[in-house]
């Protein structure tokens, strides 16, 4: 495993993607609102959209029509091409696939050392 000190803490802003490079692996970072920063592979596994051209929300949910609610505690990370949403704190899409799959983005572990931030591979 090698470990790639990527940027530093301040460098990671709330709700905001960041790309990195881990070696030869292009990643996506966020800080969540609890203050954990995350970090997974910079591809889609839908289509291989850069989720760096994403965006962040927070989850929004229906189960009726014009009937929406929001959740602040949890952060979606959105694909730019087709709009996948998965949950930043464990990469798990929030609706299934075409074909019944839930698809989930590829974690990398993460440490702070100082003001570093580390990422495994």
């Amino acid at each position: 495993m090698a470990r790639h000190t990527v940027c530093r803490v301040q460098d990671l802003p709330v709700g905001e993607i960041v790309p990195v490079n881990a070696g030869r692996a292009r990643l996506v970072l966020s800080r969540l609102k609890t203050g954990e920063v995350k970090a997974y592979a910079g591809r889609c596994p839908h289509q291989g959209a850069y989720l760096e051209f994403g965006c962040i929300s927070d989850l929004t949910e229906a189960e009726r029509p014009n009937e929406v609610s929001v959740d602040p505690s949890c952060s979606v990370l959105r694909c730019p091409w087709h709009g996948f949403e998965f949950s930043l704190e464990n990469g798990q899409a929030v609706v299934a696939d075409d074909h019944g799959r839930f698809l989930k983005l590829r974690p990398f572990d993460v440490q702070i050392e100082g003001d570093d931030v580390i990422v495994v591979t």
